[in-house]
């Protein structure tokens, strides 16, 4: 691999024109990031004021707030949930910003770019195959990092069977690599349901300590406390829980789409080298 990363160097020292192409694609990838993480940040911060601040009628309200027609904030309703509510409430949070991450970058357009697929198209067929790797490996994309693996091992001694090979071996790297992205949010709609259940237990247990300690006696604006921690727990969990799961599904599907499409690209691109006999040199 150090070896692969040298001779890429030395053939952007030789070719001045490499070396602008680089620094264009770098400065374009570090803008890319920061326009990705601003609208990470304004959208975030958009769902938080919205999450506070907008009244929507409460999961449990009193009988006279509900005759006199009042309306209590999400935030109000969050903290009758308890500490509970507030971690499902971040838990949300979280899960939101992943599913807006992967939303911008599991696609194919991001994975398969077609502009890479024609690049490579005319590189390739004129011959330029060092400029064809260079080019692979300046892009990052899913595509690029396979293409550019197999190109490694073009002068191989084993010829097309060494280049399918390390092809094949750079995709199960690459899937890993997106499948391991899902991880988290797969995390957070197994979890969120769980928390659900612990916040209606320790509601329950309020509202029972309660009873005992009125001797029975409690009556139901006391216990409400309990049950509406209980109730509003529960339901936050599936709010949280039942999109992700959905998120998360669709993301698998995408990420097959575009391996599939990217095998297809791939065998155009690289269906050349078949008949090259092994060992030999552009």
């Amino acid at each position: 691999m150090m070896r692969d990363i040298s001779n890429s160097i030395d053939t952007m020292d030789r070719c001045p024109k490499s070396k602008s192409t680089c620094r264009r694609s770098d400065l374009n990838f570090s803008r890319n990031n920061i326009r990705r993480i601003i609208s990470l940040a304004i959208l975030l911060f958009i769902f938080i004021i919205a999450f506070v601040f907008i009244p929507i009628p409460a999961f449990a309200q009193s009988e006279a707030s509900v005759i006199a027609g009042e309306k209590i904030s999400l935030w109000s309703t969050i903290r009758a949930g308890g500490i509970i509510g507030f971690l499902i409430a971040l838990m949300s949070m979280v899960g939101l910003s992943l599913i807006i991450e992967h939303l911008l970058t599991i696609r194919e357009k991001k994975l398969v770019p077609p502009p890479l697929a024609g690049q490579l198209t005319r590189e390739l067929e004129g011959g330029d195959f060092d400029m064809a790797k260079v080019s692979a490996e300046q892009d990052g994309s899913f595509l690029g990092h396979i293409i550019a693996s197999g190109l490694a091992r073009r002068d191989g001694m084993f010829g097309f069977f060494e280049m399918q090979t390390a092809m094949q071996e750079a995709s199960e790297r690459q899937v890993s690599k997106l499948y391991r992205k899902l991880e988290y949010l797969t995390f957070i709609a197994a979890t969120a349901p769980m928390l659900g259940l612990l916040g209606t237990v320790t509601g329950m247990i309020k509202s029972f300590n309660k009873i005992a300690q009125t001797q029975g006696a409690a009556s139901p604006a006391e216990l409400a406390d309990g049950i509406s921690e209980a109730l509003i727990t529960t339901c936050m969990g599936l709010v949280v829980a039942i999109p992700a799961i959905f998120f998360v599904s669709m993301f698998k599907n995408r990420i097959d789409s575009c391996v599939a499409e990217a095998e297809l690209v791939v065998e155009k691109l690289m269906g050349r080298f078949r008949a090259m006999p092994s060992g030999a040199k552009s």
